[in-house]
């Protein structure tokens, strides 16, 4: 425990240790060589997101669509707000070699600021970030924009509990255009005394944010543009399931539930708390409702890949770090997470294995239901049996 008060002396290692592994990974998928893809004819990076996300602002540019196939330039298509094209300008103009790990920096930075925001005690804080890195390697080594989304929500909820208004609002507003689930978090809005004031900037954020890329193309483009990636998220809603309830419902009993209907039951039981308005003065039944949020959104996304799940683990580790002390059936749930849904696509296991633990027995999801489902619980147990952490 020494060790960490001394670290904590100096916050700013906490960052390095990510800004490093950032940084690592970006020069290690730069030079690594080109992978070949069934039905592809150019060979694909490792860090084919970052192309996709640095080729979506030219789309935009010169007024494309932005979720057409580009064979010739690019392996799959992009799948984010024309906003999120127009933001990721800074990058795509650089060379690909500084724009992968400037954006890899900025997603492990973002998150550590969020971190540090949270004001954990010293080992608590330590803990977060530690048990936390294996997904964040995960995600940084898919150059993909998770780690940046649960650094936003991560610090709208710190915005709330400050009775802050425009910036959590901006915040939540912000991963909305970079992926679209962020919306639903707009619910812990209405866990504060705040929550009206936040309706009009949640509105102008929102309409701010959607309006920046009119510039390119105009009023009729950007709409087309919408239309476009409407046509696109609705044909992604395929028979494909990932790792998800829906998928862990399909392994383990055989059922194949439809997802429509699985979201909206996992929705009414996820905003259900937010019928006990009298408990919302509790710091805890907050916090482990943010995590509960920060878990649903990966756990009921049937097309969660395993880069996502630094969501769901930032979640876990918020849920866990929310109580004064913590039991051992707390850390009993929490050792599964760490071993299978952090390490499960590690090669600390044998590749038969790794399929085995994160395909076949959904063991990559699992334990986060079974932490979401025990946030559930917690929430509708009597007031005053949470307690908030020190």
């Amino acid at each position: 425990m020494q060790i960490f008060e001394r670290l904590s002396a100096k916050p700013w290692i906490l960052m390095v240790l990510y800004a490093a592994m950032a940084l690592f990974i970006s020069i290690r998928s730069y030079q690594q060589p080109l992978k070949t893809m069934p039905g592809y004819e150019g060979g694909v990076t490792t860090y084919n997101n970052y192309i996709l996300f640095s080729n979506s602002f030219w789309h935009l540019l010169e007024g494309k669509n932005l979720y057409a196939a580009y064979p010739a330039e690019q392996y799959d298509v992009f799948k984010y707000s024309p906003t999120f094209a127009l933001f990721f300008a800074p990058f795509s103009a650089l060379p690909h070699s500084i724009g992968l790990a400037l954006w890899n920096l900025l997603n492990a930075v973002v998150f550590i600021i969020a971190l540090r925001q949270l004001r954990l005690p010293p080992v608590r804080e330590w803990g977060f970030g530690l048990l936390a890195i294996q997904e964040a390697f995960t995600t940084t080594a898919n150059s993909q924009s998770n780690m940046l989304i649960a650094g936003l929500l991560i610090l709208a909820y710190v915005q709330l509990e400050r009775g802050k208004i425009w910036l959590p609002v901006f915040f939540i507003a912000l991963t909305v255009f970079i992926k679209v689930f962020g919306l639903l978090f707009f619910a812990m809005i209405l866990l504060y005394p705040q929550r009206w004031k936040c309706l009009i900037p949640a509105l102008v954020s929102v309409a701010l944010l959607f309006l920046l890329p009119l510039p390119f193309g105009g009023l009729g483009r950007l709409l087309q543009h919408y239309r476009e990636y409407a046509v696109l998220l609705a044909g992604d809603h395929g028979t494909f399931i990932k790792y998800s309830v829906m998928g862990w419902l399909q392994s383990w009993f055989n059922l194949s539930p439809d997802k429509n209907a699985a979201v909206l039951i996992g929705l009414a039981i996820q905003c259900m708390p937010l019928l006990f308005w009298k408990r919302f003065s509790n710091p805890a039944f907050r916090q482990v409702y943010a995590a509960s949020w920060l878990i649903w959104l990966v756990i009921f996304n049937h097309m969660a890949e395993s880069a996502t799940f630094i969501l769901a683990v930032a979640g876990v580790l918020l849920w866990y770090y929310a109580f004064a002390e913590r039991k051992t059936w707390h850390i009993l749930l929490l050792l599964p997470v760490l071993f299978f849904t952090c390490m499960g696509p590690s090669d600390i296991y044998p590749k038969a294995w790794r399929v085995l633990i994160v395909e076949t027995w959904q063991l990559k999801v699992f334990p986060c239901i079974a932490v979401w489902l025990v946030c559930i619980v917690q929430l509708y147990l009597p007031k005053g049996v949470l307690q908030a952490q020190k």
